[in-house]
């Protein structure tokens, strides 16, 4: 779908880097599918995750959702007062 809007960071077609200045009119996304950065996506909804205002945070969900699952299991045990 519209594969001819994305931008690859190396100006090659078949490159799967991507520029994090291409044309951006909603935002980065993770394709679970084919595992890698999209815009625009190419696939359905339920197989992609964001939009991400840039591709380094698409493609960097992972730490962020860590991240914020560490914090929320902290906050969990302060509120039980396990520390």
């Amino acid at each position: 779908m519209l594969k001819w809007l994305r931008r690859k960071a190396s100006g090659t077609p078949d490159s799967d880097q991507v520029n994090s200045s291409s044309w951006n009119p909603s935002g980065w996304w993770w394709c679970m599918e084919h595992n890698r950065v999209e815009n625009p996506p190419d696939s359905p909804g339920h197989r992609r995750l964001g939009p991400y205002p840039t591709a380094a945070d698409a493609e960097n969900w992972r730490d962020d959702v860590d991240r914020r699952n560490d914090k929320w299991d902290e906050e969990d045990r302060r509120w039980a007062g396990d520390r």
